[in-house]
């Protein structure tokens, strides 16, 4: 049986241009798609965190020509996403059995996700989460874009959504169940773990918006945004909307304003934050 783990990338930041679909009933902008940033993974340590699988056992034959392109593919980390893209698929063609494919096909999910190919991102997830079930970088990264990309009415919509309900509540089963690597320290391990459980509740958070179960909505995004190292402002957004479909205007307020302190929906959430305050001082809230 495979166990979870966190596939460890040195000194990786991975931000991304997020366009969300959002749910009917939310507003007058229900089917606009926005833009903003999420961070998903906060830069390690080089000397202090490294990938499990960083290279072969005592008894694999190392391949030199493989190695070199994994360092290749390693140093672009950084940079432009179609880039590494560029560089994944190239690894992924000329060495289809490499024990790195895990991690390549997760960096892949998260680089078409950056550039907006939906389909090559689900596609690059669901071979990561094929060579190893437990894969919980890529779940959790699913279980967030796959709401925020996919309608129920587009095609294989339902059953997409389905799967990133299924990989968010698989998430947030194995990660109280991960060891700690000997090279992470307890601070930066649990950082880890609580940043990929923020994203399973925001995907759940987003499809309970959908299904209009707006109380089940504001748990799960006010979990997101407390266990986030750096909350990502749409998932305030989405709290402030969910809480206005509750009646929750106070809380729509706060969350909106930390919403609008930065990002492109800042604008979008200081109108909102208005509104709210307005609600709350005219109707009956709880």
């Amino acid at each position: 049986m495979m166990t979870a783990k966190i596939f460890w990338w040195p000194a990786l930041l991975w931000g991304f241009a997020i366009a969300i679909s959002l749910a009917p009933g939310i507003s007058s902008a229900q089917n606009a798609h926005l833009g903003t940033e999420s961070r998903m993974d906060r830069a390690m340590q080089k000397d202090a965190v490294k990938h499990e699988d960083m290279g072969p056992t005592k008894k694999e034959k190392v391949n030199k020509a493989e190695e070199a392109a994994y360092k290749t593919f390693l140093a672009a980390q950084n940079g432009d996403p179609a880039a590494k893209i560029q560089l994944g698929e190239d690894f992924a063609t000329k060495f289809p059995t490499s024990h790195y494919l895990p991690g390549i096909y997760g960096v892949l999910t998260n680089s078409y996700f950056a550039t907006g190919d939906t389909e090559k991102m689900f596609a690059a997830g669901s071979k990561a989460i094929q060579l190893d079930p437990e894969n919980v970088d890529v779940m959790s990264v699913l279980a967030m874009a796959i709401p925020r990309r996919v309608k129920a009415n587009t095609p294989d919509g339902a059953q997409r959504l389905q799967t990133a309900e299924a990989y968010a509540h698989r998430v947030i089963e194995l990660i109280p169940t991960m060891a700690k690597p000997d090279t992470v320290d307890d601070a930066t391990f649990e950082k880890a773990k609580n940043d990929k459980l923020a994203l399973a509740h925001s995907g759940l958070g987003l499809i309970d918006i959908n299904h209009q179960k707006y109380d089940d909505a504001r748990t799960e995004l006010t979990q997101a945004v407390q266990l986030a190292t750096s909350p990502d402002p749409v998932d305030y957004y989405l709290l402030g909307n969910a809480d206005v479909q509750g009646s929750y205007y106070k809380d729509a307020v706060a969350a909106y304003e930390k919403c609008a302190a930065s990002g492109p929906l800042a604008a979008q959430c200081k109108t909102r934050a208005e509104s709210a305050k307005h609600d709350a001082e005219t109707k009956l809230g709880r």
